[in-house]
């Protein structure tokens, strides 16, 4: 009986102790595959991103040298900043604890390949380096994200819309600003500046006026600093308004660069549905030399230099007073002549 006994105890121990080893070797092996870079890359090397949402729209970008470009809107600049900071982050994804691995759950959460939010394709020379499915949102800025080949699910820190599809969202929209150092004259309808001693300034300015600096240099701001909302194409269209301008003015570079703006007039405001809601704000368009494109930018830019004038731009100069204790001289009277 004492032997049966001790049998059976030797048994128990050694069904725990393979237990417990099991339990152990499959922990290091999660361990194992939850550890090194998600993606197989070096972000220097991208040097082509296709976008592709779940409706079927896609949006392609190529670098060229060191700037991204957007071939569908006619090799339009992209925010390079931004493209190559979502590559670089990609490339740097560590793989963390997976949310799931079954093919049900791809398609659950949306990052299977036949059924998914965004797909992203990351290539070097027309081959690619790497395809990512971007599927529904567990939480507040959060996306579930799986890599083509691989059946781990990761959740990534990211909000739908830094993924959008629309090219309006990838462009350069600082692709008119200028170096305020650069500009040397504008003519403006209400104005012309030239540059003097002390920056910009009206070319009519006397010996008794002064320029009020803080209206200058918000005026200098507003002109060097034009943001795009959106690229319009290259023709001309009668409801863009540029045959009969709102505003037009002239900058003028060093080294005699002449960059000529034109603002077509507003549109009429369109009724949005349902009704109660405020009407959609129209954007005015705008032409700029050197540039095929025609744009799409904020009203209030325009409207800033509508308003522009000389009168607000300078004022008298401040006559120096007496200082204090010192007595003005008494005037000399005047004798009539004899």
């Amino acid at each position: 009986m004492k032997r049966l006994i001790l049998i059976c105890a030797v048994l128990v121990l050694v069904q725990t102790g393979l237990a417990v080893l099991t339990h152990v070797y499959k922990n290091s092996e999660v361990s194992r595959s939850a550890k090194g870079p998600l993606l197989k890359l070096a972000a220097a090397e991208v040097d082509e991103l296709r976008l592709e949402d779940g409706e079927g729209r896609k949006l392609l970008l190529k670098k060229d040298k060191a700037q991204w470009q957007l071939p569908d809107l006619d090799s339009f600049p992209a925010d390079s900043v931004r493209v190559q900071g979502l590559i670089d982050r990609l490339a740097g994804l560590q793989r963390g604890w997976p949310e799931a691995t079954t093919v049900e759950a791809a398609t659950r959460f949306k990052v299977a390949a036949d059924r998914f939010e965004r797909k992203l394709t990351l290539r070097k020379g027309g081959t690619d380096l790497g395809v990512l499915y971007f599927g529904s949102s567990p939480g507040l800025r959060k996306l579930y994200l799986r890599v083509d080949g691989d059946q781990e699910i990761m959740t990534l820190t990211m909000a739908p819309h830094d993924l959008e599809v629309g090219p309006d969202n990838w462009i350069d929209t600082h692709v008119l600003q200028l170096k305020p150092e650069q500009v040397v004259r504008v003519e403006l309808p209400g104005v012309k500046l030239e540059r003097g001693d002390e920056g910009l300034e009206p070319a009519d300015l006397t010996a008794e006026e002064e320029v009020v600096k803080e209206r200058r240099d918000a005026l200098v701001k507003r002109i060097t600093g034009l943001t795009i909302s959106s690229v319009i194409g290259t023709e001309n269209k009668p409801e863009y308004g540029l045959d009969f301008p709102v505003l037009r003015y002239t900058v003028e570079l060093e080294g005699g660069e002449r960059i000529d703006y034109l603002f077509g007039r507003l549109p009429e405001p369109q009724v949005s549905e349902p009704q109660g809601t405020l009407p959609e704000l129209p954007m005015p368009v705008l032409k700029v030399s050197g540039h095929e494109q025609l744009f799409r930018v904020e009203g209030w830019q325009m409207d800033e230099l509508v308003r522009v004038d000389r009168v607000a731009l300078v004022r008298p100069k401040v006559q120096p007073q007496a200082e204090a204790g010192q007595v003005a001289p008494p005037a000399v009277p005047t004798v009539p002549p004899q």
